[in-house]
């Protein structure tokens, strides 16, 4: 049975992840960006243009402003995904997946394998096509999927699903081979203790 260690650890002990080599997703990702890009913007330039339908008697003094509004937020939103698609960058280690997106508020999410109860591989028409797919993970705890790492090229995507389930498979063989060690271990001492009290001499006290 392997002895409990709990040592304290020094800050330069911690692994540090800023000194990981994050990977950017596939540039093919770039593609369905664009695409889903515009179709969001000819969806809000309809609902402005129904929207000014019928109310264009009252918006008939600020047509020139409200477009002008609506042509920025467009266009806002396609400069904004196709420069924050540079910042989609990910790292699997040996414990641990790395995912970092964002461009004006920079995220990064890690997971650790033990926490991952299971994955999910997607691919919509497009990402088809472009021979791309999602690799999503669950944690535990979880109501919704805790990761989403888009445009993967399909064989990483496959190969880096089947090491997270590996992985997944390893830490729990471990753990539970841990807890039967621990199990043993008090079933051992609890039967020690029971032997040395029942052959320990009992007191006598007199009638």
């Amino acid at each position: 049975m392997s002895e409990f260690k709990n040592d304290k650890v020094l800050d330069h002990d911690l692994p540090r992840f800023e000194e990981v080599e994050l990977t950017p997703v596939s540039p093919k990702y770039l593609q369905v960006i664009i695409v889903n890009s515009i179709i969001f913007s000819l969806i809000v330039m309809g609902a402005a243009a129904t929207g000014y339908f019928f109310l264009k008697e009252v918006l008939a003094d600020y047509l020139w402003m409200f477009f002008s509004i609506i042509l920025g937020l467009v266009l806002f939103n396609f400069g904004y995904q196709i420069l924050a698609f540079g910042q989609r960058k990910y790292a699997f280690r040996e414990r641990d997946v790395i995912y970092q997106y964002g461009l004006i508020s920079k995220s990064i999410i890690i997971i650790p394998f033990d926490r991952i109860q299971h994955t999910a591989l997607e691919e919509g028409w497009l990402s088809r096509s472009l021979g791309l797919k999602s690799l999503t993970v669950f944690t535990a705890g979880g109501g919704g999927s805790d990761l989403s790492i888009n445009g993967l090229p399909k064989d990483i995507a496959e190969s880096f699903n089947q090491l997270i389930l590996t992985k997944i498979d390893s830490e729990k063989a471990l753990s539970d081979s841990l807890t039967n060690d621990n199990l043993s271990a008090v079933t051992q001492d609890y039967t020690h203790d029971k032997s040395t009290l029942d052959s320990s001499p009992h007191d006598e006290h007199p009638v």
